[in-house]
């Protein structure tokens, strides 16, 4: 990247010390996604760090859920898999039974009517729509929540071993 111009994307995912021995791999997808696949008791949990495009991007929106979607198609059926951080969306707070929670933000622009329509296609939970939050805590930017979290649709619960 030149030294004069801004960069655009970028992404990461910080671990703790001791769960470092529980890595067992890690693919740098492109500038917006990386995923990182974790060793547990019993499986894998697969964890992706996104940073979706700016609202009003469409193509860029577009190639970003195509690429995270081709992504997760790889990923072992027998994992637990969670995908979050920014994807510059807002979601409202309409629900919709077993994606989407009543505790979203108001209003929703194009990024979160993707999502929504990402989460519903590939069966994910848009978990932090499920629980109550102040609402200084739905805001990154005034009146705009655009970190989320997305978990698949396993029930049993994740358990990282010493």
């Amino acid at each position: 990247m030149p030294t004069n111009k801004r960069a655009a994307a970028g992404i990461a995912i910080m671990t703790k010390a001791k769960f470092k021995k529980r890595i067992h791999s890690y693919v740098f997808v492109n500038e917006r996604i990386l995923q990182l696949r974790y060793k547990l008791q019993r499986g894998y949990l697969t964890l992706l760090a996104v940073y979706g495009p700016d609202e009003g991007k469409t193509k860029q929106t577009e190639e970003f859920y195509e690429t995270l979607r081709d992504q997760i198609i790889k990923i072992s059926k027998s994992d637990y898999i969670v995908v979050g951080r920014d994807y510059n969306a807002s979601v409202g707070n309409i629900p919709i039974d077993g994606i989407l929670g009543k505790n979203g933000e108001i209003t929703a622009n194009s990024n979160g009517h993707k999502l929504k329509e990402f989460a519903s296609v590939d069966e994910f939970k848009i978990t932090n729509t499920f629980f109550r939050h102040k609402e200084i805590h739905k805001m990154e930017c005034p009146r705009l929540q655009i970190y989320y979290r997305l978990h698949s649709n396993k029930q049993e619960t994740i358990t990282f071993s010493k």
